[in-house]
């Protein structure tokens, strides 16, 4: 009989035990699904309180500037640009920065490339240039430049917010392969393109093509 009251109360213990591990794991998702849902509600009533022209002026107010401002570029550079009728669209901030123009061994680890964002009828692609070459050159990642507006200045505006980086090779290894990808054959920079303080992609290039590699964190 002492037994079976013994087995009876370690039973209950046990029960006891589960039974508050299931109500803190309840209570931890209940956490964490009440913060994601405040954290949606905030956005939606910050992009909820700009109407559609609003946007559509945003877009218009974004900082386009000329390739001729971009004394760095290969002359033959800009000059390609101002045929193709590209402007190079700046993020917001107090002050123009020339950014949006980057050079790197995008290609092969032989010679530098130049990777230029440009935009026209307000769309904004990457333009390479193999080696500095205007008569070398690819084209992607084409995007409305209106995707790439958010909500900026604590909610009080709208601001263009793409903007382009080099990505070294241990940049890249660190942050932006997944497993199928071999470190090993990460040799040269990549073009990072990134929507500012949200996510960033890793254009690299690998057997004469543009691989996608999206951030790790």
């Amino acid at each position: 009989m002492l037994f079976w009251f013994r087995s009876a109360e370690r039973i209950s213990k046990q029960e006891n035990l589960r039974a508050v591990q299931n109500f803190m794991r309840v209570s931890y998702i209940a956490w964490w699904g009440t913060l994601l849902g405040l954290f949606l509600l905030a956005s939606s009533v910050g992009n909820a309180q700009f109407t559609r022209d609003d946007w559509g002026r945003a877009d218009e107010a974004t900082v386009r500037l000329s390739p001729s401002t971009f004394l760095t570029l290969p002359s033959s550079v800009r000059t390609e640009l101002e045929r193709r009728e590209c402007t190079i669209p700046q993020p917001y901030g107090e002050r123009v920065q020339e950014m949006n123009v980057v050079s790197g061994k995008f290609t092969s680890t032989g010679e530098t490339d130049w990777a230029v964002l440009c935009s026209r009828q307000k769309r904004s692609a990457i333009l390479v240039f193999h080696g500095g070459r205007s008569n070398d050159v690819e084209e992607l990642a084409e995007e409305p430049d209106l995707n790439y507006l958010q909500v900026i200045s604590r909610g009080r505006k709208l601001g263009y917010s793409r903007q382009l980086a080099v990505a070294s090779p241990g940049e890249i290894r660190k942050h932006f392969l997944y497993r199928h990808h071999s470190p090993q054959k990460i040799n040269h920079d990549g073009v990072e393109d990134t929507f500012i303080e949200k996510a960033s992609t890793v254009w690299y290039h690998a057997s004469e093509k543009w691989i996608r590699l999206s951030g790790a964190d």
